[in-house]
């Protein structure tokens, strides 16, 4: 179930200035800048480099501390109903539609939220006394499902008003939010309460993080609800990582993989992965390895770890091997710099289909790490719940 609520929000004149990216994906300089030169961003408020000598304790509270001073100087202000909000994000080659609400938290207990990856339990922990300490959630876990026509027909009538918010951030992305009115709303929640299975996209962390929370605070009925946007599953964006190899202390050979895969020299990367397993750098050519064996989708992160990582180069922890580097795929040749940068090994997957992940989490399996890049990736401090 999703249900709505009372999100604490930016004023409709500074909301382009607050809702910032993911703090994790700023450089040093980066974040400076935007800490000096922009006074409403919510990076403000989580700055992560703020009283580093405190206790975590002191560092959490001063983290509510600057929450709480925008809150009072104007910058939020709280919905007066609970309701659902409707957000779209445009990029240059796609265009993402979600409704943000509250997701039960004992959702994930009953299996009707099924995750496809293993979560870390050190950090499942560090991240609950965040938000337990914090008592808000700034950035939606993204989950997917299917849906009906009239679930299609109810967005469409929605984005036909005037959105809430609605501007550009400097990547090139178009951010539009509408609040949905009460009778919408009603409308949604009878949706919601028979919409079945969802399925976690992105933010299995934050979400194993606040289920932890909901179980601590079982007297408190806000914090059984963790903030999230839902997705009809065929919106959901699924790209894949490169892996680069250092090859100073290993030795390699393109003969290694012909007991698994037939090779065919290619004039580059190709998005066309039609009968193609991976698409191989190696000594400044490129080759598209076709399998041997496969006839079915097979996960490739994991086909690769299985015929050539690990038995080739004794890859056990993927996650953790200083030899391997990961890089969001793109269309574009990256080969130059991942010679200049020492790495003589080069892969490319083909993207996860919506069916294998859905799979992989009914059969309550996971994936390596960086099985999937996913689209989109939502605004801090856009749409937040308080929770205490």
């Amino acid at each position: 179930m999703l249900r709505p609520f009372k999100a604490v929000r930016p004023t409709r004149d500074k909301a382009y200035l607050v809702a910032t990216r993911s703090y994790i994906t700023y450089g040093p300089e980066e974040l400076d800048d935007k800490l000096s030169n922009n006074p409403y961003t919510f990076l403000h408020v989580i700055n992560p480099n703020a009283f580093p000598e405190l206790h975590y304790k002191e560092r959490f509270s001063a983290v509510r501390s600057r929450y709480n001073r925008f809150e009072k100087e104007g910058i939020f202000i709280q919905e007066d109903q609970p309701t659902y909000y409707l957000y779209e994000q445009r990029t240059p080659t796609a265009t993402y539609t979600g409704v943000i609400g509250l997701l039960d938290a004992e959702s994930v207990a009953n299996g009707m939220t099924l995750p496809h990856e293993k979560t870390i339990a050190k950090r499942e922990h560090i991240f609950a006394r965040y938000l337990s300490i914090t008592g808000f959630q700034a950035e939606p876990v993204l989950v997917f499902g299917s849906v009906n026509d009239a679930y299609k027909e109810r967005v469409a009538h929605i984005k036909e008003d005037r959105p809430e918010y609605e501007f550009s951030s400097t990547d090139g992305y178009l951010h539009r939010m509408w609040v949905v009115p009460q009778h919408q709303a009603s409308e949604l929640a009878s949706f919601f309460e028979q919409s079945g299975t969802k399925y976690i996209a992105d933010g299995h962390h934050r979400l194993a993080s606040s289920v932890l929370v909901a179980q601590d605070a079982k007297d408190n009925p806000l914090a059984q609800g963790v903030l999230c946007m839902f997705m009809a599953e065929e919106q959901v964006g699924i790209e894949s990582f490169e892996r680069w190899f250092d090859l100073s202390k290993d030795s390699f050979d393109l003969s290694d993989l012909e007991p698994h895969y037939i090779l065919e020299r290619i004039g580059g990367p190709t998005d066309d992965f039609n009968g193609v397993s991976f698409q191989c750098f190696f000594a400044g050519k490129w080759y598209a390895l076709h399998s041997r064996f496969s006839t079915e989708e097979i996960l490739p992160s994991q086909e690769l770890l299985d015929t050539i990582l690990h038995p080739l180069l004794d890859v056990v922890d993927p996650r953790n091997d200083a030899r391997l580097q990961y890089h969001r795929q793109t269309q574009s040749d990256r080969s130059n710099e991942m010679v200049r940068k020492g790495y003589a090994l080069g892969f490319r997957l083909p993207p996860v289909s919506v069916k294998l992940l859905k799979e992989i989490a009914v059969n309550k399996g996971s994936m390596p790490p960086k099985s999937t890049y996913i689209e989109p990736k939502l605004r801090s401090g856009l749409l937040l719940h308080l929770f205490k």
